[in-house]
């Protein structure tokens, strides 16, 4: 049984008509005529009395009709469900970050895309850069929010940049420079240095590194934390000073002084990563959201 003969059977039960449900369908009454005949003639039963005057639908009409409606409505479903999802509108959104350097946008992304796309299940997982790595080789994540990834990663990941951090650093209140707006890195040289742990974020960590050695020193690292808001509280704690992005002033910072550094040691990116192929309709209508949002996100992030 086809669906297309189903649904001509359907409408014919239905109207009671055979030239109504060949208005229905568009098409000419001999040829409905003709698919109900090879339908009964398939089944082995009359599925519809009629005369010149009236059509019923037989014991086993009411059966079949019952069914055939079932499985329309099914194939209605279907297609939906298949639209849904070349449009992004339905399946699964798996989505790693980096709290420290994006907490202040993304729970509103989040809202504005399932109110956009109430079937599609997401998922939010707080992973730093190295962790984001490990999960997309995973197939673990569908989207990473992070700084930029080594360049033997880039191959397979497409980047979108979101924003632009700057480096800054951090003091306890109390410190010597605490009073400071703005100073030179070459002046935290004696300083013990709260730095975190490099496998974090590679990048920004040698950043670090390499900008100490700019300006003559090696930090003497004396701890190193793997969460930022542990190294806010270790400064805070006294226990040293730290470099870090400016995006974490958002973060619990009672105790600690944050000072622009001169010169600048560079901008700290943030990037969102998403499989270059294949892209699947859900991460594209994700993208296009953070894409929609990027001017304002670059003001709240300044």
């Amino acid at each position: 049984m086809e669906l297309r003969t189903l649904k001509t059977f359907v409408s014919v039960a239905t109207h009671r008509s055979f030239s109504a449900a060949a208005r229905e369908l568009h098409t000419v009454q001999p040829a409905i005529s003709r698919q109900i005949a090879d339908l009964e003639a398939e089944l082995g039963v009359s599925l519809l009395w009629r005369n010149t005057r009236e059509v019923k639908v037989t014991a086993p009409g009411e059966a079949l009709l019952e069914e055939a409606q079932r499985m329309l409505a099914l194939e209605a479903q279907a297609r939906k469900r298949v639209a849904m999802a070349a449009s992004g509108q339905t399946g699964t959104l798996r989505i790693g970050y980096m709290s420290s350097a994006c907490a202040s946008f993304v729970p509103g992304l989040m809202r504005d895309f399932a109110s956009d796309h109430p079937e599609v299940s997401l998922s939010l997982h707080e992973m730093s850069a190295q962790q984001q790595l490990d999960a997309f080789a995973r197939d673990e994540i569908d989207i990473g929010l992070s700084r930029p990834l080594p360049g033997e990663q880039r191959d397979s990941l497409t980047a979108l940049a979101v924003y632009e951090d700057r480096l800054m650093a951090v003091v306890p209140e109390g410190h010597r420079l605490a009073h400071r707006k703005r100073l030179a890195l070459s002046e935290l040289a004696q300083e013990d240095f709260v730095l975190f742990q490099r496998g974090q974020a590679t990048g920004l960590f040698d950043q670090i590194i390499s900008a100490c050695g700019d300006a003559g020193f090696s930090p003497r690292i004396q701890r190193q934390p793997a969460l930022m808001q542990t190294l806010l509280s270790e400064v805070a704690a006294g226990l040293g000073v730290a470099i870090a992005p400016g995006c974490i002033r958002r973060l619990q910072r009672d105790g600690c002084q944050f000072i622009l550094l001169r010169p600048a040691l560079g901008a700290v990116p943030l990037e969102l990563h998403y499989p270059t192929t294949p892209v699947r309709p859900v991460i594209e209508a994700f993208v296009a959201l953070v894409e929609q949002r990027l001017p304002a996100i670059r003001q709240q992030m300044a």
